[in-house]
C-alpha cells in the first residue's frame, strides 16, 4: 500500500537508557531503572502536603529548556532513517511536539504566593523561575521550526498518557490519506511537583513496589524522558530506494473522561478498539507475536486492560509484555518507547521479557511474560494499546512488511 506509514527512525534519552542500544541491552540483562526521592527529606515532603516522600526516575540532564537534547535526538532519528537534516522542510512533512516540557514548578508558585514583595526576590530566588521563558512550550516549537526550516509550526499536543500515541495516530492518518510523506513526533516529558501532586491525588503513588497488573499495589513509577519517532509513507521510501520496514495502522476512540474510572465500561471499549484495529489490519489474534498494553501499574486501568485482553484472547493465548515497572512510566512518551521496543521485537524476531516485582493478577497471569529472558518467535504482527485519563483509547497494529 503506497500510503502505508512505516517506522523510518527513532531515538530516545531515558533514565533507564541513554539510547536505543542501551535500552535493548538493559532489557536483555534485566536491569532496573534507578529511582530517586523527589524531596530532600520526608519532613519536606510532608510540609508540602504529601503523606511521605515519593520516588521517581529522573534524567541526569535537568535543564528546563532541553533544546540541545531534542536537536540531538531529532538528528539521530534522521540519521537512522538515512535522511538529511533538511528532510523536514517540505509541505508534505508534519512535526508534532508532545509532552510536558518547560513549565514552572508548583513549589515556585507557592514561594511567589507566600513571598511576593520585590525585596523577596533576593531571599526567594525561586520566584525568578516564574518568568514566561520558563513556561513556554511554544518557544520549543518555534526554535525547532526555525532550526529545521519547517513549513508549519509544530502543534503542541497534550492528551495526558496518550500524548505521543495520539500524534503517531494523527501521523498515520495523514499518511494513509495521502496528506503527508514524513511525520516526526517529538516527546519531552519533564516532572514537576504538581505532577507528583496529581498522581498522589489519583492514589497512583501509594506503594514502593511497582508492577503492572499487580495483585498487591496500584502504584506507578513516574519517569522523565525524551524521544523522537519518524514515520514515512511507503511510496516516499520506495522513491529513495528503501523497501520494507515496520508498518503502523492505528485507530482511536474517545470515551467520556468521567467514565474512564468505570473499569467495566473501559474494558468494553478497549475490546472494541482492539477488535476494530485487528479487523482493519486484516489479521487474526493468532497472528500476533505479542500485545503491549498501556499497563502502567494503576489498578483501575490495569484491571480493565487485563479483562479486555483475557476476553479477546479467550481461544488464542497471546503473550503480553508490560515494561513500565522495570524502565519507568514516561507519562506522555511511553507510547513511543513501547513502539521502539515493538519494532525491535518484530525486526529481530524476539520478545524481551521484563523482570517482575510482584505477583500478577489472575486474569492475565497466564499471558504476561516475565523473568524468562529472550523468547524467539516467527510472527510478523504486534498490537500496542494506549489509554489516557482523558478517555482516549488508541490501538496500533505493527506489521513487518519485509517478509
Amino acid at each position: 500500500m503506497d500510503n502505508a506509514a512505516i517506522i523510518a527512525g527513532y531515538s530516545l534519552y531515558l533514565p533507564f537508557a541513554e539510547n536505543y542500544c542501551q535500552l535493548i541491552n538493559n532489557l536483555r540483562s534485566g536491569k532496573r531503572v534507578n529511582e530517586n526521592y523527589w524531596f530532600v527529606s520526608e519532613e519536606v515532603a510532608r510540609k508540602c502536603g504529601f503523606t511521605g516522600n515519593k520516588r521517581v526516575a529522573r534524567l541526569e540532564q535537568i535543564d528546563d529548556s532541553p533544546l540541545t537534547l531534542l536537536y540531538r535526538l531529532i538528528d539521530e532519528a534522521l540519521a537512522q532513517a538515512n535522511l538529511s537534516k533538511n528532510a523536514l522542510t517540505g509541505e508534505r512533512v508534519r512535526v508534532y511536539l508532545t509532552g510536558l516540557g518547560p513549565r514552572v514548578d508548583g513549589m515556585d508558585y507557592k514561594s511567589f504566593y507566600d513571598h511576593n514583595d520585590v525585596e523577596d526576590l533576593k531571599c526567594s530566588p525561586s520566584i525568578s523561575r516564574l518568568h514566561a521563558n520558563n513556561m513556554s512550550q511554544d518557544k520549543l516549537a518555534y526554535n525547532i521550526a526555525h532550526k529545521y526550516g519547517l513549513h508549519y509550526l509544530p502543534p503542541d499536543l497534550h492528551c495526558t498518557s496518550n500524548s505521543s500515541l495520539t500524534a503517531v495516530h494523527l501521523g498515520c492518518q495523514a499518511i494513509d490519506n495521502d496528506g503527508a510523506d514524513l511525520i516526526c513526533v517529538i516527546n519531552c516529558s519533564k516532572i514537576k511537583t504538581q505532577d507528583i501532586w496529581f498522581l498522589e491525588n489519583q492514589s497512583m503513588l501509594d506503594g514502593e513496589s511497582v508492577q503492572p497488573f499487580c495483585q498487591n499495589s496500584s502504584s506507578v513509577l513516574f519517569s522523565e524522558g525524551c524521544c523522537v519517532i519518524l514515520l514515512e509513507s511507503e511510496k516516499h521510501r520506495q522513491a529513495r530506494g528503501v523497501n520494507g520496514g515496520i508498518q503502523l495502522k492505528s485507530t482511536y476512540s474517545q470515551i467520556s473522561a468521567s467514565r474512564s474510572n468505570d473499569s467495566a465500561w473501559l474494558s468494553a471499549n478497549i475490546i472494541k478498539v482492539m477488535s476494530k484495529i485487528l479487523d482493519e489490519a486484516s489479521i487474526k489474534l493468532g497472528d500476533l507475536c505479542a500485545i503491549v498494553p498501556h499497563g502502567n501499574g494503576s489498578s483501575n486501568s490495569d484491571k480493565a486492560e487485563a479483562k479486555a485482553i483475557a476476553m479477546l484472547s479467550d481461544k488464542h493465548s497471546v503473550p503480553v509484555l508490560a515494561y513500565k515497572g522495570q524502565l519507568g512510566y514516561t507519562t506522555t512518551g511511553s507510547g513511543i518507547v513501547d513502539l521502539i521496543i515493538g519494532e525491535h521485537s518484530l525486526r529481530q524476531r524476539e520478545l524481551l521479557t521484563p523482570v517482575s516485582n510482584d505477583d500478577i493478577i489472575e486474569e492475565i497471569a497466564g499471558q504476561l511474560l516475565t523473568d524468562i529472558g529472550v523468547v524467539k518467535h516467527e510472527k510478523k504482527h504486534l498490537l500496542k494499546t494506549g489509554l489516557g485519563v482523558d478517555g482516549s483509547i488508541i490501538g496500533i497494529v505493527m506489521s513487518d512488511t519485509s517478509i
